[in-house]
């Protein structure tokens, strides 16, 4: 068992600890080995090599004894999956390359183990005979996705040279696919024809592709080897083409279908498509009848058992290229007609009565659809009544509504009814006026405005305004004045100098509504009145960063703003001066702690009313070291004991509110791991794979 750090902030340590389960371990073993290579110089030489072991080796590659520094933009080390490495030289260079290259792999468990290669590089004019010349270069191919590619490369030597081929710089693995053939001469597909030299034999070596996918498209080499040396050729790229075709219906659902009460019925839809679209049907206006996770391709048949009503059932087929859509119509033979005569009457502000004729006699009982007429919002619904008559309550005031009736009998719902809409009475005001602005004419007049409360509930017939230079009195207390269905007074006869609340209420028929939040002013010309929306933007242990908007009057006449704060720690009110602007960060203060702040605006002439007070509490610390000693014991095949103890307490900075545990598996992102909140200090772990290492850490 160990510990690694592997972070440490002013706010905690990271502590990683790695737990074995039964590991299995193998040394590293050399499975495929680096061969000795002659090559011209200016083209390409490449070292492949491959190991095995647990855990699987890394593979370093050393050049005359020393590693091969990548740096150097010659050469290429490059890894491969199943434990593979490639090193690529180019180009190849003449007295600077030849050397003995070696592979080496290790994995941790045993000695590390090697293979070595010499390269030899010929100048150009110094080749040995029967050295391999490509004399058939691949060339690029465009082939359609499920088509058989074939990339020609000839190739003469003596011996007779052997093909291999290079997709992406990595050798292409022609026994572990199936789908990739090298071809001799007898292999030909039609339409390729061999290379002939009367001196030596047929080229052959063309890589052929069968049932091509996307994954196919690559830069592709033949290489062309044999005792005397190794050639490449020219690289050369394979395109996949994939057909697109948008979806369409090949066999469409019947746009109607007619059954009776209680029968079933398959509904089959096909589309078709390049790619083949995914087929879904939803029921109108929105019940999806098909599950996101099980959505088949082409082809979705829609069983529907014992059908009680008519509905309208969407075929939707769909694919990167486009969506459509058909509807079919099931219809319930023989439902209800349609409710006629549709009257209304008793109409208050919350309730309405309708009242209706219906012409049969098969109806069982009927539903009312409703809601605002102008809301987007779904309907309301009253069902079971079984009478021409009902009344609807708990409605909106003051607003219109759209009613519908529909019958319903043994076989399902009918249509509905023409739609009536009724306006609701009025009531009193549902909020208060908003926007209350207040500005200081003289030292003894103020002129007063507002806005018009967002739910009125009727029509406003007027406003009443209070003001009081002492907000504590009861408001039958305060000063008031009524206004006429205007949205502004002035008042005149105030004290000078002092400092007024103005609160507003709105008047329907039926009475007063709330009143407005205070809005505080002093009576004093050329001074600010108070700043707007006072809030906290950002709130940290010791500090609180405020925002405000500058007052709506003689805000271009101020010099500076005043702050007031006072804390429940240390029983302290403070007070600064600060300059103009509109953002403010007060430091120094004490975390957990809750504040009053307010704020006033200063001109040459005074300052002005200030805001209501806001309460801001600071946060508290997070703990300043991690959880000690975390040990992990596995006890048993798939579950592990993980045991800590708190930080010390004179970091904890205050209590320990509960850790988190996080587990996940070796090799995976810290984001994959899977946290379990608690509030003790050991935990069992269970449900792990066996043989696998975990990280687990504890916050």
């Amino acid at each position: 068992m160990r510990c690694s750090v592997l972070a440490l902030t002013a706010a905690f340590l990271t502590c990683f600890v790695v737990v074995p389960i039964n590991a299995q371990n193998d040394p590293p073993k050399i499975t495929e080995r680096p061969r000795n290579q002659a090559v011209r110089a200016s083209v390409i030489a490449a070292f492949f090599c491959e190991a095995k072991g647990d855990p699987l080796p890394t593979i370093a590659w050393r050049k005359n004894g020393k590693k091969v520094s990548t740096t150097q933009s010659r050469y290429l080390v490059q890894e491969y999956p199943g434990g593979g490495s490639m090193l690529r030289i180019e180009p190849v260079r003449s007295g600077r390359d030849d050397a003995t290259y070696e592979c080496v792999a290790e994995n941790g468990v045993g000695d590390a183990v090697s293979a070595e290669a010499t390269l030899t590089v010929y100048e150009n004019d110094k080749l040995p005979p029967g050295f391999p010349q490509i004399t058939q270069q691949p060339t690029t191919k465009v082939i359609e996705m499920g088509h058989t590619a074939v990339l020609v490369c000839g190739a003469t030597g003596k011996p007779v040279p052997t093909i291999r081929w290079v997709k992406d710089l990595l050798p292409v693995q022609i026994g572990k696919n199936p789908r990739y053939t090298i071809l001799n001469n007898s292999q030909m597909p039609a339409g390729v024809s061999p290379h002939f030299n009367r001196s030596l034999e047929f080229d052959r070596g063309a890589l052929q592709i069968t049932n091509t996918v996307e994954d196919d498209l690559g830069r592709y080499e033949c290489v062309a080897e044999n005792e005397v040396g190794t050639e490449s050729s020219q690289s050369t790229m394979l395109y996949v083409k994939v057909r697109r075709v948008p979806p369409q219906f090949s066999i469409p659902p019947p746009p109607l279908v007619e059954v009776m009460l209680g029968a079933d019925i398959n509904l089959t839809c096909v589309a078709v498509g390049s790619p083949m679209p995914y087929v879904k049907w939803r029921k109108e206006p929105s019940i999806e009848m098909t599950p996101d996770d099980k959505l088949p391709i082409g082809k979705n048949v829609l069983e529907l058992k014992n059908i009680q009503e008519s509905a309208n059932y969407t075929c939707i087929a769909s694919t990167a290229l486009g969506i459509i859509e058909t509807v079919t119509q099931v219809k319930v033979q023989s439902l209800p007609s349609v409710p006629t005569n549709v009257q209304f009457s008793d109409v208050t502000a919350t309730t309405v009565r309708l009242a209706w004729s219906y012409p049969g006699d098969d109806s069982m009982y009927f539903v009312i659809q409703y809601k605002p007429k102008y809301a987007n919002q779904a309907y309301s619904e009253i069902s079971g009544i079984i009478t021409m008559y009902y009344t609807i309550r708990s409605l909106s005031p003051y607003t219109e509504y759209e009613f519908f009736v529909i019958a319903v009998n043994n076989l399902g719902r009918g249509p509905p009814s023409a739609a009536i809409v009724v306006p609701t009475g009025e009531t009193e005001p549902g909020t208060a006026p908003r926007n209350v602005q207040v500005r200081p004419l003289s030292s003894s007049t103020m002129v007063i405005q507002w806005d018009e409360p967002e739910t009125p509930n009727g029509q406003i017939t007027g406003y009443k305004v209070y003001y009081t230079m002492n907000p504590q009195q009861p408001m039958n207390s305060w000063e008031s004045r009524m206004v006429d269905n205007n949205q502004l007074t002035t008042i005149s006869e105030l004290t000078p100098h002092t400092i007024y609340t103005i609160r507003v209420q709105a008047f329907t028929s039926v009475g007063p509504g709330p009143l407005s939040p205070p809005v505080l002013v002093k009576t004093q010309q050329g001074v600010p009145s108070q700043p707007g929306n006072l809030h906290a933007t950002d709130i940290g242990e010791s500090s609180v960063t405020l925002a405000w908007t500058k007052p709506t009057h003689a805000g271009e006449n101020i010099v500076s703003y005043e702050l007031y704060w006072n804390d429940t720690y240390a029983k302290e009110k403070n007070h600064r001066r600060i300059p103009i602007t509109e953002t403010y960060t007060l430091t120094n203060l004490y975390p957990n702690t809750l504040y009053y702040i307010w704020l006033a605006a200063r001109s040459q002439r005074g300052e002005g009313a200030t805001t209501p007070p806001i309460h801001v509490r600071t946060k508290q610390y997070v703990p300043g070291a991690p959880p000690q000693n975390v040990t992990g014991e596995a006890i048993s095949p798939t579950s592990v004991r993980v045991s800590w103890e708190p930080p010390p307490a004179e970091r904890s900075n205050g209590r320990i509110v509960y850790y988190k545990l996080q587990v996940v598996e070796a090799g995976r992102s810290d984001s994959d791991a899977t946290i379990t909140r608690l509030n003790d200090t050991s935990f069992t772990l269970d449900e792990l794979k066996r043989w696998t290492e975990y990280r687990i850490w504890v916050l």
